[in-house]
Parts: C-alpha cells; sequence; structure tokens
C-alpha cells in the first residue's frame, strides 16, 4: 500500500487576530499545493485514496485541494496527526492496504516517515513523500518525494 505523507503549503502568519489553527491557505500556498498534488495524481494514475488531515484550517484547505486532484471522495479529519507517535497513527488510520494520504504539519510528518521507513528529509510547502508499505511487516520503503518546485515526474514501469 502507498502512505503520501503531505505537508500543508503556505499559510498567512500568526497573528494575535489569527490562531495557529486558524491560518489559512495564502493564494501561493494554494497554488503550492494544487501543483504537488497534479503530479501525485499523475503517479497514482487515477488510483484512489484516502484522505485524514490534522484538524487545522491551513491543512484541511490542503486536504480538499488534494481530494479535487486525486479523486478522494471523503476527506476525514484525525485528531492523531497532531502528534509525532507514528503507532498512534498507524493504529487509529490503517485499515487495509488501500492507499491513504496523510496531511499534517513539518515536524510530525518528518516523525512519521522516520518510523515507517527510517528516512528523513525536512518537508517543503506542499511537499509530497511517497511511501511504500507493508501493512503486515509494519514497515515501508521510501520512494519518492515531490515538492512545488519539482518539474517532472517520472515513474518508472
Amino acid at each position: 500500500m502507498y502512505i503520501i505523507l503531505m505537508r500543508h503549503g503556505e499559510a498567512v502568519p500568526q497573528t494575535e487576530e489569527v490562531s495557529n489553527q486558524n491560518r489559512s491557505l495564502t493564494p501561493k500556498g494554494m497554488r503550492q499545493v494544487r501543483k504537488s498534488a497534479r503530479m501525485l495524481a499523475h503517479f497514482l494514475k487515477e488510483n484512489p485514496i484516502r484522505i485524514y488531515t490534522s484538524p487545522y484550517y491551513r491543512t484541511r484547505q490542503t486536504a480538499g485541494i488534494l481530494a479535487e486532484e486525486c479523486f478522494a471522495e471523503e476527506i476525514h479529519t484525525a485528531d492523531e496527526l497532531l502528534q509525532s507517535s507514528w503507532q498512534m497513527v498507524a493504529n487509529h488510520i490503517i485499515q487495509d492496504g488501500s492507499p491513504i494520504a496523510l496531511v499534517s504539519h513539518h515536524p510530525f510528518l518528518q516523525a512519521y516517515l522516520l518510523s515507517t521507513c527510517s528516512a528523513a528529509i525536512k518537508f517543503d510547502l506542499a511537499g509530497i513523500a511517497i511511501i511504500d508499505y507493508d501493512v503486515k511487516w509494519k514497515q515501508g520503503k521510501f520512494i519518492g518525494y515531490i515538492t512545488p518546485g519539482l518539474k517532472q515526474l517520472k515513474k518508472e514501469d
């Protein structure tokens, strides 16, 4: 199964009027997310995905764009995506072998990547890591990274 880890796009700064939880994507952030999501859709070749997102507004916006581009029907909000324990996320979210996308924040996504396949990257805004995950063995292989700055996505057949 594929596990797709996606960071939200550029968001407005936190201010006294706008809490961290309510920060929205900027127009640039929306473009970043759409570009990465389109490349992911090309990789997935119309295979449906289930999307889980943290409850923060910018991640829910990111998940909405991802759902449009990747033909996902449903978006699930998961409070577990606001903490770094991969085991708690896996226990709640991994149900079968179908591809899932987890939309969250940099430090948590980095911890999930490290826990699932012993790989480490600093997630760019709207960055997407793709993991080929073996449910039985509970381990994965890091197979790709997409960013809005990527010019072309090539998948070996």
